[in-house]
């Protein structure tokens, strides 16, 4: 489920003329890019990682319902 919002990321910098790549989003957590595209791939993502990502975009992770919580 995170890779496919990642990905839509990624399409969304580039229709607006921003760079951004998996291997950018690849060093923000420290890994290879090989090792980032696994991640995508078996969308393995940890709520950590995942917060990482959030911060380096400016954006923030949310857990939404009935209440909306954001992950810290």
């Amino acid at each position: 489920m995170f890779a496919n919002t990642i990905k839509e990321i990624l399409e969304d910098y580039k229709k607006a003329g921003k760079s951004l790549t998996q291997n950018d989003l690849a060093n923000v957590l420290g890994m290879t890019k090989q090792s980032f595209s696994n991640k995508m791939q078996r969308d393995t993502f940890t709520a950590e990682e995942i917060v990482k990502i959030a911060n380096y975009l400016g954006m923030k992770a949310v857990l939404k319902g009935d209440n909306e919580y954001i992950i810290k």
